[in-house]
């Protein structure tokens, strides 16, 4: 997918976002769209600030710290452990609205920094 794909795919999920995230019952879903609107923000910002990005979040991680972009990674990180609790564990919703929409916040926001 070309960058321009990237962007509008990453700005339709945050729209569908958007309109779950005020009902904690959506919390799974919000995790799940979230994490995907994150992998494209990253490969479109990956493409401006570096000419390349991957399009599958295997080895995204190093990608990006090979790139000097820790505390992305370490966003992207975080979110990949709440996504595997979330899907696979129960754990309470608690903050985790919170969280996740903060990550995709700094990370939609790194995305414009070239």
């Amino acid at each position: 997918m070309k960058r321009e794909g990237h962007l509008k795919k990453a700005n339709e999920i945050r729209s569908s976002i958007n309109s779950l995230e005020k009902d904690e019952k959506n919390t799974s879903a919000i995790v799940e769209l979230t994490y995907g609107c994150t992998l494209h923000y990253i490969s479109f910002g990956s493409e401006m600030k570096f000419g390349t990005h991957q399009d599958i979040h295997n080895g995204l991680i190093r990608f990006l710290r090979e790139r000097d972009e820790d505390e992305i990674a370490d966003l992207f990180s975080k979110l990949e452990t709440i996504r595997h609790g979330r899907w696979y564990g129960g754990k309470g919703n608690g903050d985790t609205i919170k969280e996740v929409m903060g990550i995709l916040n700094i990370i939609e926001g790194w995305k414009d920094e070239y």
